[in-house]
Parts: C-alpha cells; sequence; structure tokens
C-alpha cells in the first residue's frame, strides 16, 4: 500500500549537534562534529526537498524543487 503522506520524520525537528566545549582541545573531536553538522542540514534539506517533491506532486504551485526529488506517494 503506498503511504498518502509523506513521512512524519520529515516534519519533525532533529536539534542541531551541539558542540562539546572538551571538544576544542581535539582536532579529531572538532573534525567528528564538523561531518556531523554536514551531515545534519543535509538531512534536513533531503526532508524539505521531499516534502516539495509531494506537495508539487499534490499539485501545488509555485514550487521550485529540485530535479531529482520523488514524492514519498
Amino acid at each position: 500500500m503506498t503511504p498518502i503522506y509523506p513521512p512524519s520524520a520529515d516534519l519533525a525537528v532533529e536539534p542541531k549537534p551541539r558542540l562539546d566545549p572538551a571538544a576544542l582541545q581535539s582536532e579529531a573531536a572538532l573534525d567528528a562534529h564538523d561531518i556531523a553538522l554536514e551531515t545534519w542540514g543535509e538531512r534536513g534539506w533531503a526532508a524539505v526537498a521531499r516534502l516539495c517533491g509531494f506537495y508539487r506532486t499534490m499539485g501545488m504551485k509555485g514550487l521550485d524543487c529540485p530535479a531529482e526529488v520523488r514524492s514519498p506517494i
């Protein structure tokens, strides 16, 4: 059965990764934090793209969705 709505996870707010002050002493920890921030941002924009694709499929006008986005329905 095909879902009617986008995944509810796309509407959940994921907290931004926080930098532990102790990480300031470790280049590896800073690198890990940078990676965590980057992947957090990519997940968020991927969710926006999926929602955009969903609403475009539903007929909403005026959207500028990435071409490769597929609606989850």
